[in-house]
């Protein structure tokens, strides 16, 4: 649920986001933090003011998701968990720049960091349409870190329903095309995902996960498709 926030103090607030975006890249990890931080409260509190300046502001985030600092990478990530949640579609725009940073945070040797960015994943996934969110994942499945692959495909299969009601080609195009890319995939964790989200996309489409845009898949595809199926 979307929450309203909002107050006064527009413009003071726009002065406070030019000092911000100077310090948030700084070579002070502290500065780092506290522009973090203030970037957070600011966007939390002048709700009515940043609406129409999301995108430059996520980015800002974004930028401090793989700072070499774990504290600043933490709090952008906090700060992004709350933003989210409290933006819900207003921050839609962003999905092409959130989800390759938080898959690469999924990735995170930290827990810390990997709980959080999944979380944050989630929630901009909820909000999100579903067929823009595909395609943005599909990228990150295919390119990204492969120890990111499993929780990427995990969130994939959470929209498979939601994106075959709207769209049905995107389900192949993206869905069943990083699907049968990660056949070949020999780490556990990553063979499990891809199972669960192959046989989700059979319990919406059935025989027809077997073809693509009226053709058939290749004779061997169709054949791992249908051991994952049913095993």
């Amino acid at each position: 649920k979307e929450r309203k926030e909002g107050g006064g103090g527009g413009e003071g607030g726009l002065t406070q986001l030019t000092g911000i975006s100077q310090r948030i890249s700084g070579s002070d990890f502290r500065h780092r933090h506290e522009a973090v931080t203030e970037l957070t409260e600011l966007m939390m509190t002048e709700r009515g003011q940043c609406d129409g300046r999301t995108g430059p502001m996520v980015e800002l985030f974004v930028g401090r998701l793989g700072d070499n600092n774990a504290k600043v990478a933490a709090a952008a990530l906090q700060g992004l968990e709350r933003v989210a949640g409290a933006y819900g579609s207003g921050i839609e725009g962003s999905v092409g720049v959130l989800v390759p940073a938080l898959a690469a945070n999924l990735a995170n040797t930290s827990v810390q960091i990997r709980t959080l960015a999944s979380s944050v994943l989630d929630i901009v996934a909820r909000h999100s349409d579903p067929c823009l969110l595909a395609q943005h994942l599909s990228s990150a499945i295919d390119f990204g870190n492969q120890r990111a692959r499993a929780t990427l495909l995990d969130k994939m299969r959470l929209i498979v329903r939601s994106l075959h009601e709207k769209k049905p080609p995107l389900l192949y195009k993206f869905v069943m095309q990083s699907a049968v890319k990660t056949l070949e995939e020999h780490r556990a964790d990553v063979k499990s995902s891809n199972a669960t989200l192959i046989k989700e996309v059979y319990s919406v489409v059935g025989e027809s996960i077997f073809t693509n845009a009226g053709v058939r898949l290749p004779d061997k595809t169709v054949m791992r498709l249908r051991e994952i199926i049913g095993s």
